[in-house]
């Protein structure tokens, strides 16, 4: 029986390249995730999905894909989840773990988490649910971290362009009508105008190394709005 050559294993990736040109945002994107949350003595579980990417140094010819997963897990896993602990707060974990993993210079990770928020329609009082997405983003490296917390929420928009040649076709025919400036601008101001809704989506993103309330964000992003959007 022929013996199997003892052939040295070589870790392809960590080998220096012949051109060092240093590789940057290599990673993984759309990696689905079940993730815990404690909050004001509740544990819920949200379905989130994880992106990161690194920046390797000139001398590293790779990065081994197939371990951002296990790294994920890991840091997950490793979380110590009490009552202030936030998407961004992982985002972080995960992005320092990867840079000591990975050998990397700088990592980058978003978490976007699916979050519930209960409400109640304002004419009928009914109880409703709408969906928030919950953003997480974590830039470590050797120097330090940057964390940004953000939301993206849903709302509804009244068309200013339609409701601006609405305004200009109405100013015309009260102008033909006889009525002064001063009375068409009373007027216009007085009087509903027409227009089309179209629904929109929000995204607000704020730079912080303190905790912020993401509900808070929602309400100035369906603030911004002309009015939110309720489930039927």
């Amino acid at each position: 029986m022929a013996e199997t050559p003892n052939v040295p294993i070589v870790d392809l990736q960590a080998s220096a390249p012949e051109i060092q040109l240093g590789l940057t945002r290599a990673g993984v994107t759309g990696v689905q995730k079940a993730i815990r949350i404690r909050y004001e003595g509740h544990e819920k579980t949200f379905a989130a999905e994880i992106s990161c990417t690194v920046d390797l140094d000139p001398g590293q010819k790779g990065v081994h894909m197939s371990r951002f997963p296990e790294l994920f897990g890991e840091a997950i896993d490793a979380v110590v989840i009490g009552e202030a602990f936030l998407v961004e707060t992982l985002a972080e974990h995960i992005a320092r773990h990867i840079v000591d993993r990975q050998d990397a210079l700088r990592a980058e990770v978003r978490i976007e988490a699916q979050y519930p928020l209960a409400r109640r329609t304002p004419v009928t009082g009914l109880p409703t649910q709408e969906i928030a997405t919950l953003i997480g983003i974590a830039a470590a490296s050797p120097r330090g971290v940057r964390r940004v917390v953000g939301v993206e929420a849903w709302g509804i928009n009244a068309c200013p362009c339609a409701q601006g040649l609405v305004r200009g076709a109405a100013a015309d025919r009260l102008h033909d009508a006889g009525f002064g400036d001063g009375d068409v601008d009373r007027i216009l101001e007085l009087v509903p105008l027409a227009t089309h809704n179209q629904r929109g989506k929000g995204t607000l993103l704020v730079g912080t190394n303190t905790d912020i309330n993401a509900e808070h964000l929602v309400e100035i992003v369906e603030h911004s709005m002309s009015s939110p959007v309720y489930e039927l």
